[in-house]
């Protein structure tokens, strides 16, 4: 009946459809294994409803339909050593020594789940019990050892879970049975231990002894997903490997390749987004596989994957990011409905959206982005094109709130609300009180007073000569300057970001390079003051300081009010500041919007235009031959009703646009 051969499938038992208790079952008088037996109806429909299976000592013709049926991760587990991938460094090592013949009494394989450590321990317990192992260290897969490892019921391999034999007495057991010899002369016995960190403390200990000098035959495995747990004195006896998460790019070619054995259609794009949400396990990149192509009869889509997953489409991600940086909340909820009603995972798109705003922070601060991340190349474009959109403090403001949301969300708090109160956060910043939104709005204004600067670059208007009636400041301004002017009485939320005062909403005005130079100001010499002596302007130099305080604010003016006029030269007026406040010359020097407002107040004042230069004071002392008391006192620049003893609480409540809701 039987007859001899080599056994080409991978397990004896399922492959010839063995179960328990299965009707049409015997075992074999040569070698005492479980075969099926067909019956003559069987024999007669063997060229169609049977299929010829070997076993090591014979063949008999088995049922089609009593295959069971594998999972696809058992069913392409790799078979050698050159089959695993994306772990290189840990087969060329273990091959390494298996030809040099220098094997470690105790192998410690560490590693996320689903990247070969179990299915390395078996090749190696394989290649060492092999009876013809290959010169290059690899299992022959023909021989009695080889098979009965991979059927799993060698008496040499003794496989074990950590997480149900974690007592002293299983390990006392394990002790007594490493001194018992091999089944076959020559074999060595491997012990696989899997979730070796379930381990208990007392069981770790007791095994300690054996782990460290155990019989020569005798080889430990220790696989685990979590080695910190794992006791020191443990991790010292044993060599260790670790295992790594597969990269994309190989975990795609790598499911290309079972779906063309498994003829399946699939879309590249499908593969793509299998192996991004697998996060480099194969075990789990294969269970979904498996899971999308019964969903689409035999065919792998992107669609399907996104309804396997419950996922949002890629477009989402860049229509949230669009709503933050136009701060439009309509569009941000109308996409949290969308998604609500197309079934989607409201909490994996939280996470997802984590991890794009994650990517699209690094893309800002690393221009060597391709090597941090293992991402595909159109994902890296994406996030490229998104950090020149948001600005950073948006990013991180992003990150931070979606971070609390999926916190919430794993607290079991309502999905759909939690969701729209973050994005509503997001894109309405002055609904949340914190340093992260009082930051965005802020850096918001300032790059609105930036297009404001860089719109006072146009010519300016010839000022008009001097009325007898004196008009508005901001018509002054807007006269002389032709800059756009708002007083702090009409819109407070539109003045200056530098005095703290504009903590109100602002419209969205496109960003502005912050390492540009504001263009200088143009000046005009039509009405130049040329016969303007000093007198006259130390005569309007303490209303022009108290104006300054007026529309420039409280910080402007205290650098201004240091500075005392010392020189008028055909209509340029020298200020100078004392040496003892080289920042307030920075500032001065370096505030082009701060010298416009000097030059257009002063020529209001005047009657014509004038040039302003600040320069630092030859000595602290007044110069030699000047007046004593030509200046003014400085508690007269403040001008009436403008005294340094204000309420500081008023001046609180004035720059940041609060109230005082209690005494």
């Amino acid at each position: 009946m039987g007859i001899g051969g080599a056994w080409p499938i991978r397990r004896v038992d399922q492959a010839i459809g063995w179960r328990p208790g299965h009707h049409g079952f015997a075992r074999c008088g040569h070698c005492r294994q479980k075969v099926g037996l067909a019956t003559a109806a069987g024999w007669e429909l063997a060229s169609v409803s049977m299929k010829w299976v070997r076993s090591p000592c014979h063949r008999v013709p088995v049922p089609l339909s009593w295959m069971d049926y594998q999972a696809l991760y058992r069913k392409h587990r790799p078979q050698r050593f050159d089959e695993v991938i994306g772990q290189d460094h840990v087969t060329m090592t273990l091959t390494r020594e298996i030809i040099e013949g220098k094997i470690a009494h105790a192998y410690l394989f560490a590693g996320p789940r689903g990247t070969g450590k179990t299915t390395s321990a078996r090749l190696l317990a394989k290649a060492l019990n092999c009876e013809a192992p290959g010169a290059d260290g690899e299992p022959d897969n023909v021989c009695e050892s080889c098979i009965a490892i991979a059927g799993g019921h060698s008496l040499d391999v003794i496989e074990l879970d950590a997480a149900s034999h974690n007592k002293v007495e299983d390990i006392r057991e394990i002790r007594m049975n490493v001194s018992t010899v091999a089944a076959a002369g020559g074999a060595r016995r491997v012990y696989i231990l899997d979730e070796a960190h379930m381990l208990s403390r007392a069981a770790g200990n007791a095994l300690l002894k054996t782990l460290e000098e155990p019989p020569a035959h005798v080889v430990f495995v220790l696989a685990t997903t979590e080695p910190y747990k794992m006791l020191d004195t443990v991790r010292s006896r044993s060599q260790r490997f670790d295992f790594h998460r597969v990269p994309a790019e190989i975990l795609i070619d790598y499911l290309g390749d079972i779906a063309r054995r498994e003829d399946f259609a699939f879309q590249p794009e499908a593969l793509s987004m299998i192996a991004s949400h697998s996060d480099g396990s194969v075990r789990d990149a294969l269970s979904l596989l498996e899971q999308v192509a019964a969903l689409g009869s035999g065919s792998v889509e992107a669609d399907a994957v996104a309804r396997a997953l419950g996922l949002a489409d890629r477009e989402a991600f860049g229509t949230l990011a669009a709503a933050i940086s136009e701060q439009d909340a309509p569009a941000a909820l109308t996409l949290i409905a969308a998604l609500a009603s197309q079934g989607a995972d409201l909490r994996r798109f939280v996470s997802e959206a984590l991890g794009f705003f994650r990517g699209v922070f690094l893309a800002q601060y690393a221009p060597n982005l391709d090597e941090i991340v293992d991402e595909p190349l159109e994902t890296l474009d994406e996030w490229r094109r998104q950090a020149g959109a948001l600005a950073p403090a948006d990013v991180l403001r992003s990150i931070d709130q979606l971070a609390e949301a999926l916190s919430d969300l794993r607290q079991g708090r309502e999905e759909r609300l939690v969701v729209e109160l973050t994005v509503l956060r997001l894109t309405r910043p002055e609904t949340v009180v914190d340093p992260a939104a009082l930051d965005a709005r802020v850096a918001r204004l300032e790059t609105s007073v930036k297009m404001l600067a860089a719109r006072s670059a146009a010519p300016k208007a010839v000022p008009t000569p001097r009325q007898a009636s004196p008009p508005s400041r901001g018509e002054e301004r807007g006269q002389a300057s032709g800059e756009p002017f708002v007083s702090k009485h009409d819109a407070t939320g539109a003045a200056s970001v530098d005095d703290g005062k504009a903590i109100g909403s602002a419209p969205t005005l496109p960003a502005l390079d912050d390492t540009s130079e504001p263009p200088p100001q143009s000046r005009s010499t039509a009405n130049l003051l040329t016969d303007l002596d000093l007198d006259t302007f130390e005569g309007v130099w303490p209303a022009l300081v108290a104006r300054i305080r007026d529309e420039a604010g409280p910080r402007r003016h205290a650098w201004l009010k240091e500075a005392s006029p010392i020189e008028v030269d055909a209509g340029a007026v020298t200020l100078e500041v004392p040496q003892h406040l080289p920042f307030h010359l920075e500032q001065l020097r370096a505030d082009h919007d701060l010298n416009a407002m000097v030059r257009d107040i002063a020529g209001s004042l005047l009657g014509g235009s004038i040039d302003v230069v600040f320069r630092e004071a030859a000595t602290s002392e007044p110069p030699a031959g000047a007046e004593p008391g030509r200046a003014p006192n400085k508690e007269d620049l403040a001008g009436p009703g403008e005294a340094d003893d204000d309420d500081p609480a008023a001046l609180v409540v004035e720059a940041l646009g609060g109230e005082i809701v209690s005494e």
